[in-house]
């Protein structure tokens, strides 16, 4: 008896929960009405649910999701559909995680469109199968009714047989001007092919810069998560003291496949001038001029008319003509005196 009420209880919330969806489930009015996915250069157009992207993707190659709605709702039932988002997931793609990503929300009047473009880029590290792609679309009209939509389609990945890639190439510092020792140059090759590569040579070369580096790599092979399916190493270099500023580039090769392929990036190193020598150049040709100035000044402007001055105080107290003169005045005092007391004595 006991079962049967639960079973019964289960029964009835099972037929809530379904009745509760179609309530509030949409009916078909959010809709995918273009498709198309671009896969490195190329595009495959008009794709519906189910199709496989016709353009194979291989390791580092740019994915474009161009993913069109419609708001399906006729003019005259006026139901503008709301908070719409869009989103694309690449299942399983990335060492078994997903790459996702969506849209911002935005709103669609009846009859109305809008194409949201949504971009990945292929793992490096990713193995040769099939993936699927879920791409799902949500929004919600005024009545509250959520309006639902959602395909899949498959993406195949696929490897060159033959392929090495420089996946790093970093210079510190990358611009250097007095300080030229210890340059550091960072670089990464990895094998992104089908097959395992032997024999692999590493070089790295500059004829301005006078570097000439030479490894001899061995084996990297093939796969996604391995670590000996790279090679990473920094090098360090000085740069000549008489080097002339520019920008300098340094040349990074891989060799392999027997030497019948090569994998070639460049990096460029800019050298500027030291300008602490600049600059004590100049300090030492100003201070030249200011000493030549100095030396020649005081006969101008100090000596000259300190002397002028003296002068003339000096030839008017202490000359022969001051004298005389004193000399004039006594005699004639002398005679005037005489005089008097010769005038004096007649008069007695």
């Amino acid at each position: 008896m006991v079962n049967i009420r639960t079973k019964s209880i289960l029964l009835s919330l099972v037929i809530f929960i379904f009745l509760l969806n179609t309530v509030h489930a949409g009916t078909g009015k959010l809709i995918f009405s273009d498709v198309d996915v671009k896969v490195g250069s190329r595009t495959s157009n008009n794709l519906a649910n189910g199709d496989t992207i016709g353009q194979d993707a291989r390791p580092g190659d740019a994915l474009e999701f161009r993913v069109e709605l419609r708001n399906n709702y006729t003019n005259a039932e006026n139901l503008r559909i709301q908070s719409i988002t869009t989103k694309v997931t690449v299942e399983g793609i990335d060492d078994g995680s997903d790459l996702e990503d969506e849209t911002s929300e935005f709103d669609l009047s009846p009859q109305s469109t809008k194409r949201s473009t949504i971009k990945f880029q292929v793992p490096l590290e990713v193995d040769e199968e099939t993936f699927d792609v879920l791409i799902e679309a949500e929004g919600s009209d005024k009545n509250g009714t959520r309006q639902l939509a959602s395909m899949r389609i498959r993406l195949d990945v696929d490897k060159e047989t033959h392929k090495l890639k420089i996946t790093r190439k970093t210079l510190a510092p990358a611009s250097i001007s007095c300080n030229r020792k210890n340059v550091q140059l960072g670089i990464t090759v990895q094998n992104i092919g089908s097959d395992d590569e032997e024999n692999v040579v590493f070089q790295i070369t500059s004829t301005d810069l006078g570097i000439d580096f030479k490894d001899n790599v061995g084996e990297l092979r093939s796969g996604s998560t391995d670590s000996d399916t790279r090679f990473s190493k920094t090098y360090s270099f000085n740069v000549p003291t008489d080097l002339e500023a520019g920008s300098y580039p340094v040349t990074l090769a891989a060799l392999y496949d027997s030497d019948r392929k090569k994998t070639e990036e460049s990096v460029s190193l800019n050298v500027n001038d030291c300008q602490t020598k600049v600059t004590q150049d100049t300090t030492q040709t100003q201070n030249t001029d200011t000493t030549t100035q100095t030396t020649t000044a005081p006969p101008v402007t100090v000596v000259e008319p300190s002397t002028s001055g003296t002068t003339t105080q000096v030839s008017f107290l202490s000359s022969n003509a001051f004298l005389a003169v004193v000399i004039i005045i006594m005699l004639i005092a002398v005679i005037g005196g005489i005089a008097l007391i010769a005038a004096l004595f007649r008069g007695r």
